[in-house]
Parts: structure tokens; sequence; C-alpha cells
């Protein structure tokens, strides 16, 4: 290759790369104006109505699908809001918290799972939920970076931050909903008489889990969750916010030891903890469940009302 064929080669790749930077920041810019405006589905509506409304609640539930759907947050407070997500798990929460106003006094109700925390291969992977803000907030592009959960390329190509989302965001703009503002971000399961029949069948069929196995005999918290946990009592202590833990029930459970290593754990570290996994033990009925980890709607107010009791005992 001659020198002429190389500078023609050189000027056609900056060219290239030029247009693709114009373009990209381009559609950035439309997604970003069309996603501010979308309230309503999970990969980007509940996120923007929490973001809306953080700084005006006193009452907020952090956690995955089983706070998502176990706590309605206006049994405990009319200035509530739960940004419980399905599939979230700590380093989604931590991010959240600590976007929270300096200056409000807030309780914060986070759901944990003692199994994950001590499972070894979490890699705080669940905070990619939020790359749609990477280039648009410091402190999630920050949190996100630490994890390293960031696509390089996004760094030049801002855009990809939407990758796989672009629907969702259409779909909801043009047809919007007030679900979260309404329901205050709480998704209640209303289960129909199939799922209930199937639910049914599937506990009458009886667990043949190995027990070991599913519980794991390791009691060693994942340095991820453990540095998750520290970064999320830092800031509420820094900034005025009263902090909760809780495991929501479920159905059947056999690891009590792992949940007891968890409890005291936990407790040394100076956390106030409530292990609710066996709050139904001695009233258990199917109208209460979904599945063997998430409630339908009548067992979660049955919960919820008994968080309330737990939220002002402690303030």
């Amino acid at each position: 290759m001659n020198k002429e064929h190389l500078k023609y080669l050189v000027k056609i790749t900056l060219l290239v790369l030029v247009i693709s930077f114009v373009v990209d920041k381009a559609v950035f810019l439309i997604l970003n104006k069309l996603s501010d405006k979308v309230y309503s589905g999970q990969s980007i509506g509940k996120l923007n109505q929490y973001l809306k409304v953080k700084d005006s609640v006193d009452f907020i539930v952090y956690g995955s699908s089983r706070a998502n759907h176990n706590i309605d947050p206006s049994i405990i407070s009319k200035y509530s809001f739960n940004i419980g997500m399905d599939g979230a798990k700590i380093a989604y929460s931590s991010v959240l918290i600590q976007l929270l106003p300096a200056d409000n006094a807030q309780t914060i109700l986070l759901h944990i799972d003692p199994n994950y925390a001590f499972k070894q291969n979490y890699d705080g992977g669940d905070v990619a939920a939020l790359v749609s803000k990477y280039n648009r907030d410091k402190d999630i592009k920050r949190e996100i970076d630490k994890l390293g959960k960031n696509n390089s390329l996004q760094k030049f190509f801002w855009s990809l931050s939407y990758n796989g989302k672009v629907l969702g965001i259409l779909k909801n703009y043009l047809n919007p909903k007030d679900d979260y503002a309404r329901q205050l971000g709480y998704e209640p399961i209303v289960v129909t008489s199939m799922q209930r029949e199937i639910f049914k069948n599937i506990i009458n069929r009886g667990d043949v889990r190995d027990v070991e196995s599913f519980c794991g005999t390791n009691y060693k918290m994942n340095d991820i969750y453990t540095r998750a946990l520290s970064d999320i009592k830092m800031f509420c202590e820094a900034n005025g916010k009263k902090l909760i833990l809780f495991t929501s029930p479920k159905y059947e459970y056999p690891c009590t030891e792992l949940n007891a290593r968890f409890k005291a754990q936990i407790e040394d570290q100076g956390f106030v903890y409530y292990d609710l996994t066996n709050f139904f033990n001695d009233n258990n009925k199917l109208d209460y469940w979904k599945d063997k980890t998430h409630l339908s709607h009548v067992g979660a107010q049955i919960l919820s009302k008994a968080v309330k009791e737990l939220v002002e005992k402690d303030n």
C-alpha cells in the first residue's frame, strides 16, 4: 500500500468515526427525550418514576421481585414508593439508595436474600439494568464502572445505553399508563384460578430438592454483597436515613442454618434486620401465594400490615 492509499484510508476512517459520533449523539438525544416522558414499563418507566419522586417521599422499598410484588407501600405511608424490580439484587438497590437526597429524613426498607449473600459467584451484574442512565448520571456511571459492568464502547457510542430498550420505550411512550404513580410503584399479583391450581399441584408433588446442594455450606458472605451493604449503611448514617433490612416469606424453605448464620453476621455489623421467611408458617393458605417465593395480592396485604408494625416499632 503506497502513501497516497494510506492517507485516503485514514481520511475515510476518520470521516466514518466523525459521522458515527454525530449520528450516535443525535440518536442518544432523541432517545433521551422520548424515554424521559415514559413512566410505565419496568425497563425505563419505573426507574423514571422513582427518580421523579425520590426526594419527596418518606418511605421507600428496595429489592427484587420479592419486594416489588410483596410490599404495598401505601399501607406504611401515603408518601412512599416501591422501587423493587424483578431480577434486581443488592448492587442495583445500593446505587439507587445513594441517589437519595442528603437533607431528607427517610425510611428505607431493603429486601435481601441470604441465599445470594453467600453465593460466591455473585458479581453485581444486576446493576447493568441502570445502564440507560450511564452517560446521564455521574453517580450511576461511577457505580457501574466500579463493578466493571460497563460496555467500553458506550463511552464513545452513548446510544448503546439504550440497547434492548428501544421497543419498550416506544411502546410505553405511545401507550402510557399511570400504574406506578397510582400504586406507588407496587405491582400486586392477582392470581387466576388456573395459576392457583398449578401451584397446588406443585405443592402436592412435594419438594425433591437436595437440601445441602440447594442451601450450601459456605457461610462466608460474598465480597461484592458485603461492600454494597457497607456502602448503603455508610450512606444512610451520613444522610439521616433509617435503614431496615428484611427477608420476604417463602412457602417452604429448608435453609434454616443458612438464615441463622446470615442473621448473626448482619446484626453483628449493626443492621436492623427482620427475617420473615417463615412469616406464614403458622397460618399458611394457598390464597396467599402465587408461587413458592412470591405472594399474591392477598398475602402481600397481610405482610405489608405486619411490616408497618415493624417499621413503626423502629421509629
